[in-house]
């Protein structure tokens, strides 16, 4: 498996490549580039199974690479490093060019690793994924933080696993202890508390990044849970910068 590091600083593309290196994943070949444009050049010559790129880059930035690396080869799969600030355009990737994760920086090396885990060979088995990771639940749940701007139907989620929807819906709650209509709402809305803690972006911008494409379904839904209104929420937190954000706690199951 070939796998492509594009960063601007050669520190990140060091840590990364260490990351894998200790992680076992002996049969990934390591490539590197520290832009974007490199990044397309590379692809033009290699066969590139996963590529982590970050966007913000001189020359060429990942969004665009992403882009013409997708064109070259549309097997790549494809994972973002990116800050707060640029989080609406790794949104914007995933959905334009396939992104299949993002990863927010300052990116702690064991997320790192945990990712990597889902997208290299194993390398105890050489399978993809432990056998926790293969459940139904979990890749449901991994593919719902990854399109929440979509619309999720126990419907399209139960094809996502080839099962039958009654039978998601028992197992889902089952094992995850909620509905998945009520897993679905809670994640939407710890993105929205999110965003609107740590970006300027507009309650219309937010809601649709959080599958909210209502403006007043997403107030009136917001407020129902979190006793106050989206703006309340967003003058009270900058009011307390400190505050650590809440987050809904749920597990694997």
């Amino acid at each position: 498996m070939n796998l492509l590091i594009v960063d601007d600083e050669p520190l990140e593309r060091e840590v990364l490549a260490r990351i894998i290196s200790k992680g076992g994943f002996t049969q990934a070949r390591c490539f590197e580039a520290q832009n974007g444009a490199d990044a397309v050049e590379v692809a033009r010559r290699q066969t590139i199974d996963l590529a982590i790129l970050d966007i913000k880059m001189p020359v060429m930035d990942g969004l665009t690479a992403a882009e013409r690396i997708r064109a070259e080869q549309p097997n790549c799969r494809l994972i973002f490093l990116t800050a707060y600030e640029e989080e609406r355009f790794a949104d914007m990737g995933m959905h334009e060019f396939g992104i299949e994760r993002y990863l927010l920086k300052p990116v702690h090396p064991q997320e790192i690793a945990r990712t990597l885990r889902e997208f290299l060979p194993s390398p105890k088995n050489g399978t993809s994924l432990d056998a926790e990771e293969t459940h139904p639940v979990f890749k449901i749940k991994s593919y719902i933080k990854r399109h929440l701007a979509e619309e999720l139907t126990l419907e399209s989620l139960a094809e996502l696993v080839h099962l039958h929807p009654q039978y998601v819906s028992r197992l889902f709650k089952q094992k995850a202890g909620l509905t998945l209509t009520d897993y679905i709402i809670q994640i939407r809305l710890e993105k929205a508390r999110r965003l609107l803690a740590e970006t300027e972006l507009s309650m219309a911008q937010i809601g649709e990044l959080c599958g909210f494409l209502d403006p007043n379904y997403f107030s009136r839904l917001f407020r129902k849970h979190e006793g106050e209104t989206p703006t309340q929420y967003r003058k009270r937190r900058k009011a307390m910068p400190n505050l650590p954000p809440y987050q809904f706690q749920h597990s694997l199951f």
